[in-house]
């Protein structure tokens, strides 16, 4: 009957290859009334916290496409997703383990990687993930594809062992967005001319190539792209075999020493945040709560406290999945078991009152990292 103000509309219509939202005109029929998108992502994409990183990051552009292109249509007041967490689902959902993954955080609220696409559109505090942890091994063949990275810097500066490779900006392809995904498309800079002695001329036409070969995979190239490649090759004076030889050496590393790569988000010239990516030794535990002081009033009160496990450059192991003790002192309760796994790297429990003051102390630890303590007051 369409009587209401605003027109709600679960626009599921998205499915990775295809826009973002549909047009106005093949939604509603009045187009004097104003139209917001109340659903979308949830069930079209479910994605774990411990999912391969190309499914993460897949989630994570599906995110920004939607909300770039009701940005750009003029015709949405806005969008909102489905879903913020993952939750028990209802019968027609979950993945058989009574989850149903279709949130940008998991169930205990920690972020999985489309998480940043949504934190990057703000100022105050600066945000910086690639989507990837460059680890080779992750990747079919050693061949990373394209890499994305989610952030507010206006710019971000690309080094490979120490040495600066490339500065990415925001693609147009979400222009919709405040600060949209930067394509990380260039992961080799000037290493043709300071290692190879190649000209400039010659080193910028390698360079392309290389490059077009990274972003599909030297595998996935179809014999079109391979003859025309090679032409391009020949157009400079290097046969093909050098180039693929140089891909190897420059692209897909095998048998060198691990690469340490540091992405810097920069405003203007000031690094407002910054990113360590390498093979990682030891892991520790990050742990955050809502809040350290509880007070009872007409019920319980409840902190949630969230648990990561990350590297020693702070970023998140998404494979450890290791099982997380808590133990809780004091005058108050464990809300759920004592011994929880994570996944993804992450877990969390909650801790509530019982009706008495005084402190708590929850130690949580696992097998492979030092303990954390958390105090509370009742």
């Amino acid at each position: 009957s369409l009587l209401e103000d605003v027109y709600a509309y679960n626009d599921f219509s998205h499915v990775g290859n295809n826009p973002g939202v549909r047009l106005k005109k093949d939604v509603t029929p009045d187009m004097e009334k104003a139209l917001l998108v109340t659903e979308y992502g949830g069930h079209m994409f479910p994605t774990k916290s411990y999912d391969p990183w190309a499914k993460r990051q897949e989630h994570a552009l599906r995110h920004a496409t939607v909300i770039s292109a009701a940005a750009n249509s003029g015709e949405h007041a806005g969008t909102i997703g489905w879903c913020m967490f993952d939750y028990p689902p209802h019968k027609e959902f979950g993945s058989g383990d009574r989850v149903c993954y279709h949130g940008v955080l998991d169930s205990y609220r920690n972020p999985k990687q489309a998480a940043a696409v949504y934190a990057s559109q703000q100022e105050q505090t600066p945000v910086l993930e690639l989507a990837s942890s460059m680890d080779i091994g992750d990747y079919p063949g050693g061949e990373m594809g394209k890499l994305y990275v989610f952030t507010n810097a206006e710019e971000v500066d690309v080094y490979r062992n120490q040495e600066f490779v490339a500065t990415m900006t925001p693609s147009s392809r979400w222009s919709g967005l405040r600060h949209g995904p930067m394509t990380m498309e260039d992961i080799i800079g000037k290493q043709l001319e300071n290692k190879e002695n190649m000209s400039a001329q010659t080193a910028a036409v390698v360079l392309q190539v290389l490059n077009e070969m990274q972003a599909v995979g030297l595998a996935e190239l179809t014999p079109g792209d391979q003859t025309r490649l090679k032409n391009v090759l020949r157009s400079v004076g290097v046969a093909w075999e050098e180039g693929v030889k140089l891909y190897k050496k420059y692209v897909r590393s095998w048998g060198t020493s691990s690469d340490v790569w540091r992405l810097d988000g920069r405003r203007g010239e000031q690094v407002i945040a910054s990113r360590t990516y390498s093979p990682s030794a030891k892991l520790h535990l990050e742990v955050s709560v809502s809040h350290n002081d509880l007070v009872e009033r007409d019920t319980y009160d409840v902190a949630a406290v969230r648990i990561r496990l990350v590297n020693e450059n702070d970023c998140a192991a998404p494979f450890a999945q290791i099982p997380v003790y808590l133990n809780l002192e004091g005058p108050g309760e464990l809300v759920g078991p004592s011994v929880v796994v994570a996944e993804g790297g992450m877990c969390g429990t909650y801790v509530r009152t019982r009706g008495e003051k005084g402190n708590m102390r929850l130690t949580i630890s696992t097998d492979q990292t030092e303990s954390v303590v958390v105090g509370f007051t009742v």
